[in-house]
Order: structure tokens, then C-alpha cells, then sequence
């Protein structure tokens, strides 16, 4: 059969085979795009010459399956006519007859369903590198919106005027730390200490008092998890803290507030040390002056 009859005959069934090779699971597909350039089957199919419908060169990937298809036909053709006793001999020589008569009859189908399954691979890889490049776009797009949004604030509320919006912000950050503190002396003041003795004990006491801050700030601050184990840390780590079974109400309330309000979480144990030792310095943690770390 001429390349160009059956590559003919094979496009007009080319939806079916698609819908077949397109359930091949992704790393069949990859393997097969890997392994298509060294056998030539990533080339576009061979050109057909208008002027006398002659068909142009064959790729060698042709001309090898064509090749194997007679070596198959040919082998099973002489076991199928010279059969043996053996039973095994028969039906093996019946079946390589077989199967060299379907490839001889379809070999360029094989080569255009081999073929068909790399492209799909290849079009699978761009469809995943388009979706990655459309992701990161909108990422830009919604930063590009907000600042958009921020410069028409800004127009609106300040006539354009960055130096007072600067100002404003400052403002507004002044208020959130003192509404930070008021709002962690009244939480600690109502719900942590629950037998009033003005002490946060270590163990439940203060295993609860941390899980009522993080009801109360984790959605708010979202690293309050890191700054809560760095407050841990800290709380561990005084001699002081130990000796007394906990740490003072009132000392606990700088502490979370601190916690909170330092931009950098790896100083949070710094800082905490240091409220800590100016307590302890007083007598805030009902320990004597040389009760440090």
C-alpha cells in the first residue's frame, strides 16, 4: 500500500485514534516525546508533491517498519505453511502470520499513531506552560490592581499628596499598636488568669491563654503561630519563670504585646528576655533579682 493511501486513510479516521491516544496516562506521553526526536517521529508528515501526485521521500522511520513488517510476515508466512507437531510452534506461527499481515497492510497507521501520540504529548507540555504563564500574569494583574486602586485612594482622600498619605498611615499604625495593647490587657484581664491570682502558670493555664490569642489574633496576624513558639522559647528559657510557676499577669500582657507589635519574629526572644528580666529586676515574677536565664 502507497504512504499515500493509507496516510489518506488515516486521516479520515484520525478523531477515533485521538480520543484513544488522548488516554494515555502522562508519562507514557512524555516517554513517547522523548523519545521522538532520535527516531524522527517529531518531523511533519512527508510532503506530497502537487504537480504529479508522486509521493515525496519517506522518512527512514518508514522505511524500517516496512522493513520489520516483512521480516515479521515472511517468518511467520513459512511457519504457518510448514507447520510443526509442536502445538506452541503452531500458534505462535499462526499469530506472527497474523500480525505481519496487519502490519504490512497498516504499517503507516503504527508510524501515524506513534506520531499522534507525541504530538498530543507536546501540546499537553505547551497547554501546562500556557496555564503556568497565565497564572503568573494574573498574579501581576491583581498587584497592578491594587496599586491602582491605592493611587485612586490616595487622589480621593489626599489630593495626591504621598507625603500626607505617608502621614496618615504612620497614624494609623500608632493606633493599631495601642489598640493591640488594649485590647491584649483586657483579654488577659478577663479570660487568662482564671483563678486570680495574678499569675499565668505554666502548663493548661497557659496552654489555654495561648490558644485563646490565637482565636483571637490568627486570622489577623498570620505568622502568630512562629511568634507564639518564639514566646514559648523565651517563657522556657528564664529560670526565673520556672522557679515561679509562671510569669505575672501583667508581665504577660507586655510580653504578647511585644510579640505581636515586633516586625522581625527572631527577636522576639530577645525582647521577651529583656521584659523578663526587668520584671524579674522588680519582682514581677515573684522570684528575687538574680533570677535570669
Amino acid at each position: 500500500m502507497s504512504g499515500r493511501g493509507s496516510r489518506s486513510n488515516c486521516s479520515s479516521s484520525s478523531s477515533s485514534t485521538c480520543s484513544r491516544k488522548g488516554r494515555l496516562p502522562n508519562y507514557i506521553a512524555s516517554r513517547l516525546a522523548n523519545l521522538a526526536a532520535p527516531l524522527g517521529l517529531d518531523s511533519a508528515p512527508p510532503p506530497v508533491a502537487g504537480d504529479t501526485g508522486a509521493s515525496a521521500r519517506l522518512s527512514p522511520i518508514y522505511y524500517a517498519v516496512y522493513g520489520l513488517s516483512v521480516v515479521v510476515f515472511f517468518i511467520g508466512f513459512c511457519m504457518y505453511i510448514f507447520p510443526s507437531l509442536s502445538i506452541v510452534r503452531r500458534l505462535s506461527g499462526t499469530l506472527l502470520f497474523v500480525c505481519g499481515l496487519f502490519m504490512l497492510t497498516n504499517s503507516d497507521l503504527i508510524i501515524t499513531s506513534a506520531r499522534l501520540a507525541v504530538q498530543v504529548a507536546k501540546f499537553r507540555a505547551g497547554n501546562r506552560r500556557f496555564g503556568k504563564s497565565l497564572e503568573a500574569q494574573a498574579a501581576k494583574l491583581r498587584k497592578l490592581r491594587k496599586a491602582e486602586q491605592g493611587f485612586k485612594d490616595v487622589e480621593a482622600k489626599f489630593g495626591g499628596d504621598l507625603h500626607q498619605a505617608v502621614g496618615e498611615v504612620e497614624r494609623l499604625e500608632q493606633v493599631s499598636k495601642s489598640d493591640i495593647a488594649r485590647c491584649t490587657k483586657s483579654v488577659c484581664r478577663l479570660y487568662c488568669d482564671a483563678d486570680h491570682d495574678q499569675l499565668i502558670g505554666l502548663g493548661p493555664e497557659l496552654d489555654t491563654t495561648f490558644e485563646i490569642m490565637a482565636t483571637i489574633f490568627g486570622n489577623t496576624i498570620t505568622d502568630f503561630a512562629a511568634r507564639e513558639q518564639k514566646l514559648r522559647a523565651a517563657l522556657r528559657g528564664k529560670a526565673s519563670v520556672r522557679r515561679a510557676g509562671g510569669v505575672k499577669r501583667r508581665t504577660f500582657e507586655e510580653l504578647v504585646e511585644s510579640a505581636l507589635l515586633e516586625g522581625d519574629v527572631s527577636r522576639i526572644p530577645r525582647t521577651a528576655g529583656r521584659i523578663l528580666d526587668s520584671a524579674a529586676s522588680a519582682g514581677g515574677c515573684g522570684a528575687a533579682a538574680s533570677g535570669g536565664a
